[in-house]
């Protein structure tokens, strides 16, 4: 096939991984904006999502396992600001980004020894079941075709964004989590619980890391060390679009995972998972604040 043929397909492709780093990157962002740690455990949410929903769509319906895996996800966020952010909340900012690296490598390991290695296969929300198996559907659409299952992630992905946005701008709760984010001083003076933000924001990154495992584990299937590739191109895409930056970190994740598609379809496919940390170099050398920070800013 003539290689420009496949771009198309490409793009799709890498539309779908850069919504879930666009995901991604939104936790880490909520999460350093309200305490100024890099959460490395940011990933493993994802991943808890993807596997409790694929163990529990081979036996129930997709009302029970999505509710079901975003509560675990959120679950694992609390216990992680509740038994080890705020208890060490006096410790040094690399003394919690180390710490959050140990929770990450945690969680890992339990998922490893409650589910195994193996990749559990979940099916598409919206399949058609033929000869006993549930295919996605497929739509062609410029020379690609697009599964019905990546319309979810996109859909999914452009849900959430809208949602955090009326959230911290409209609501009570996300005004105090950004006042919290501005000054903890300042929010304590007047009333407000820093203790509480700290959980809710560790709460919500890890539902909405746990929203995309779940609607991902149909496409790339779930296992427990994905959430460490996912993580860190999250957190990529975080540092490019600028941390603490929401609407540049959605930017900078599809432009990265349409960036990291292309390069192993039409390049070098054993090196795309490097695009990622090659691009993070380059920003932290030439402009460590982001470089859609500005611009998303103005």
């Amino acid at each position: 096939m003539d290689l420009l043929a496949q771009v198309p397909q490409l793009v799709v492709s890498g539309i779908t991984l850069g919504c879930i780093y666009a995901i991604v990157a939104v936790g880490f962002s909520i999460i350093y904006s309200s305490t100024q740690v890099i959460n490395f455990a940011q990933g493993e949410f994802v991943m808890i999502g993807a596997m409790v929903a694929a163990v529990l769509l081979a036996k129930t319906s997709l009302l029970v396992a999505f509710p079901a895996a975003v509560a675990s996800g959120c679950l694992a966020g609390a216990l992680v600001a509740l038994f080890v952010l705020i208890p060490l909340k006096r410790a040094s900012v690399i003394s919690l980004i180390i710490i959050t690296i140990g929770t990450s490598i945690m969680f890992r390991g339990l998922a490893q020894l409650f589910w195994g290695e193996s990749a559990i296969p979940a099916p598409p929300f919206t399949g058609v079941a033929v000869q006993g198996y549930v295919e996605d559907r497929e739509f062609h659409l410029f020379g690609a075709y697009i599964r019905a299952q990546e319309l979810w992630v996109i859909g999914v992905t452009a849900l959430l964004v809208v949602g955090m946005h009326v959230f911290f701008r409209y609501t009570l709760v996300g005004q105090a989590m950004r006042a919290c984010a501005i000054n903890q001083l300042g929010a304590r003076i007047v009333g407000i619980n820093a203790r509480r933000m700290i959980t809710a924001s560790f709460i919500m990154a890890a539902g909405l890391g746990a929203v995309a495992g779940v609607v991902v584990s149909p496409v790339f299937y779930a296992k427990c060390n994905m959430g460490t590739a996912l993580g860190l191109g999250g957190f990529c895409a975080a540092v490019l679009g600028g941390l603490g930056n929401f609407a540049g970190g959605v930017a900078a994740g599809i432009i990265l995972g349409i960036v990291e598609s292309l390069t192993g379809g039409l390049l070098w496919s054993d090196y795309k998972d490097a695009v990622a940390f090659v691009i993070l170099l380059v920003i932290l050398l030439i402009r460590p604040e982001g470089v859609l920070r500005k611009r998303a800013e103005a």
